[in-house]
């Protein structure tokens, strides 16, 4: 197991960020190493539980070749307005062909040992045995949603925020249903709501209409009814919703992300890019 490269200044571990290579639950993905990216914020030397953040990236250009330092930049990943204590991850998807990728590993469970084996590496190269987990999120760009909705059903903890940006493409009409994955988007919400206000949670969609305008909107009116059905909560409409995006589809998790992770209810002003 490879040592992270950890820093500790008084009663906090320094911010930082590592690749990884041959991770276990991710060696039957297609592509090139290192595999997962790793980032952590400030955290407390006192603290036993830490938020963790999975981030399912996109299309290529570079096919199987990809470097993950390529979608680094734009995955949005971004720590440093966040106050809460979090392990950020993005791991590298299955190259299927051409500049396609999708995340066969992370289902039936296998994001919870994705996330398990991160925790255990940030464990073991900073001594914080008591660390675990309290928030998961979720978050996922273009063709790394409809992974990520179909994980909703499979995980064996159920994300508290999630986010998707611009990849409600549906399935393929002549596989079945295209609005397939509708249905456990619903289960997972109906569960999230219900555990309002207690312990809040977050779903907030971006989407080009052109793209994936049609699943997207069908979602919307999903969540109408779901919010209109629930007891008032203060910010309830404004850490559930649908929007257009007012960036294109390839800036769209490296604009929203950093925001919604220091606050899900944040108002994005399109105007400051």
């Amino acid at each position: 197991m490879a040592e992270l490269p950890t820093a500790i200044i008084g009663d906090s571990l320094v911010p930082g960020e590592a690749y990884l290579a041959e991770t276990v639950v991710l060696r039957a993905h297609a592509g090139t190493q290192p595999d997962l990216f790793l980032r952590w914020n400030a955290i407390p030397l006192v603290a036993e539980g830490i938020d963790v953040v999975v981030h399912l990236h996109g299309f290529s250009q570079e096919g199987g070749k990809m470097p993950l330092s390529e979608k680094v930049p734009r995955s949005g990943l971004d720590l440093s307005a966040r106050r809460r204590p979090t392990l950020a991850l993005l791991p590298r998807g299955n190259w299927i062909r051409h500049y396609y990728y999708d995340f066969p590993a992370l289902l039936s469970g296998g994001i919870d040992v994705l996330i398990a084996h991160a925790l255990e590496q940030l464990r073991c190269a900073t001594g914080l045995r008591r660390l675990g987990i309290d928030r998961l999120i979720l978050s996922a760009h273009s063709g790394g949603v409809m992974p990520a909705v179909d994980i909703l059903s499979e995980a064996k903890q159920s994300p508290d925020e999630l986010y998707l940006f611009d990849g409600l493409y549906g399935r393929d009409p002549r596989l079945g249903d295209p609005m397939q994955g509708l249905e456990l988007i619903d289960h997972w919400l109906v569960e999230r709501l219900a555990c309002e206000p207690g312990r809040a949670g977050t779903l907030r969609i971006v989407y080009v209409e052109r793209q994936t305008g049609p699943f997207s909107r069908e979602v919307a009116s999903l969540v109408t009814r779901r919010l209109a059905a629930t007891a008032p909560v203060a910010d309830l409409a404004r850490r559930y919703r649908v929007e257009r995006s007012g960036v294109p589809h390839g800036y769209i998790a490296w604009r929203c992300l950093p925001e919604l992770l220091a606050d899900p209810a944040v108002e994005f002003d399109w105007s400051r890019v």
